[in-house]
């Protein structure tokens, strides 16, 4: 392992406390703008081609923000992480901007210093410019206000406050106090699929702290389509495992996309050529034995949702 300052490879500013590993194909590092994060130079070469680069940087500096895990990036779990970068519209990058202040704010009236250069990946935003902005709207809208300067100044940083109107704002849009910690697992029931089940995906979902849930597993006295459409609509995410080509799993697994429900995809490489036409255009979790999908699973899954609240 060595250790050296070099640029970040993802935005190309200096980076600090590099850890370098397998040759140089492992960088471990602390950006001001990105965050502290681990990623392979083949994972940043093609997200560099992909031109994912803001977007995958305001992806892993909002979960630093939040706290939550970091996966390793790597070519992997690079085209999870792609498939569900979003595009915000101005509108939504504001509102995260706001979430973003809040977090920062420990007491109402508490002046947050941003710095354009190193922030702007808060908004979501593709640079300084665009940042400034976003800032701007926020204080012409009346949601936060300025401490000192303005948003256009060339001041490098920027003093603000969230205003009595940005507060009532956030809880007019705040997400739900309580997150389900809940998986739903859409799958064949066939006993030759119990190994998958029992070696692979429930372990997988333990271990990445969240609660498997799979219908024929629990005992209820519901009709079984009324459990399955409310068991999903009480989950965090599903996990669809197509192989054997159940109809059932593939209705489950688009009732979740249509709730905007993540849902990871699974199958048994012998079945791949069998997947739907319909779905083969979502990332697929290809596995073998049953200790192949456990550990994809919960790479896949610790990389895009980070970990739950489970004991």
């Amino acid at each position: 392992m060595t250790q050296s300052q070099q640029p970040c490879p993802i935005c190309k500013l200096g980076a600090r406390d590099v850890r370098v590993t397998d040759y140089g194909e492992r960088l471990s590092l602390s950006c001001a703008r990105c965050g502290s994060f681990t990623i392979t130079r083949s994972a940043a070469a093609v997200a560099e081609r992909n031109q994912v680069g803001a977007r995958l940087s305001a992806w892993i500096r909002e979960r630093s923000e939040s706290g939550a895990e970091v996966a390793e990036v790597n070519t992997q779990t690079l085209k999870e992480i792609e498939a569900r970068l979003p595009t915000y519209r101005v509108t939504e990058k504001q509102l995260l901007l706001l979430r973003a202040l809040e977090r920062k704010t420990s007491f109402p009236g508490k002046t947050v210093d941003v710095i354009f250069a190193f922030d702007f990946p808060l908004a979501w935003a593709s640079r300084e410019e665009e940042f400034r902005y976003l800032l701007r709207g926020l204080v012409e809208r009346g949601l936060i206000q300025s401490t000192e300067g303005s948003p256009e100044d060339a001041s490098p940083t920027y003093g603000c406050e969230i205003s009595a109107a940005g507060y009532e704002f956030l809880d007019s849009r705040a997400r739900p106090s309580v997150i389900s910690n809940q998986a739903f697992v859409a799958m064949s029931f066939a006993a030759e699929m119990t190994p998958a089940w029992e070696l692979g995906i429930r372990p997988a979902l333990v271990k990445s702290r969240y609660t498997p849930y799979r219908v024929d597993a629990q005992p209820h006295i519901d009709r079984i389509d009324n459990k399955i459409v409310t068991e999903i609509k009480n989950s965090r995410f599903l996990v669809a495992d197509v192989t054997l080509q159940r109809p059932g799993v593939y209705f489950e697994a688009g009732y979740a996309l249509g709730l905007g429900i993540p849902v990871f995809w699974c199958v048994r490489k012998d079945d791949l050529d069998n997947v739907h036409f319909d779905t083969r255009q979502y990332n697929h979790i290809v596995w073998e034995t049953p200790d192949s999908l456990a550990e994809q699973l919960y790479l896949f899954v610790s990389a895009i949702l980070g970990p739950g609240s489970a004991a």
